[in-house]
């Protein structure tokens, strides 16, 4: 009876895996691969056209996941150089995600999939050329005035005198 039930076990376990290894998955590897070079493409350009400035780009990470037949999860990270005038190198590592879906197409051989949603997690700035904050040196404490009387104001603007509360009328 033993050798009965794992003759049985042996067949179902065989069954199973020869199942799992032949089944076709609703994404493939060749379409996974097409979108993560169209999304690296799309990073590239969206980055040359918002910042000219930006160069030695580097994609860290690029990968993407089904969420389901018609859905994918891409997760990217990358990095790039900015020069500026006033800070000097800038070094940005920005990491995100997208969400693509699948549109039904006339011709069944290829996918068109569309960006639905892009989303940054997280944006690192790191300053190359470090800045110098210095204070400011201490202003001169500010006169006290006699009650009634105005003071200058310190902010440039003129003087003002208090007055009564005005009545405000609500509908």
């Amino acid at each position: 009876m033993k050798k009965i039930i794992s003759l049985v076990v042996f067949i179902a376990a065989l069954v199973w895996t020869w199942n799992v290894v032949h089944t076709t998955e609703a994404i493939g590897f060749e379409t996974h691969s097409g979108i993560q070079e169209r999304l690296a493409e799309l990073i590239k350009n969206t980055l040359a056209a918002k910042k000219p400035n930006a160069k030695d780009l580097s994609i860290m990470r690029l990968w993407t996941e089904p969420m389901n037949d018609n859905k994918v999860r891409a997760v990217f990270a990358y990095k790039f150089t900015e020069v500026s005038a006033e800070e000097g190198e800038i070094e940005q590592l920005i990491e995100g995600e997208a969400i693509l879906h699948r549109e039904a197409a006339p011709n069944a051989e290829t996918d068109t999939w569309t960006l639905q949603s892009v989303k940054t997690t997280n944006d690192i700035v790191t300053f190359t050329d470090g800045t110098t904050l210095t204070p400011e040196p201490e202003a001169p404490p500010a006169t006290e005035a006699a009650p009634g009387t105005t003071a200058p104001a310190e902010t440039g603007t003129a003087p003002m005198t208090p007055t009564a509360p005005q009545k405000t009328e609500s509908h």
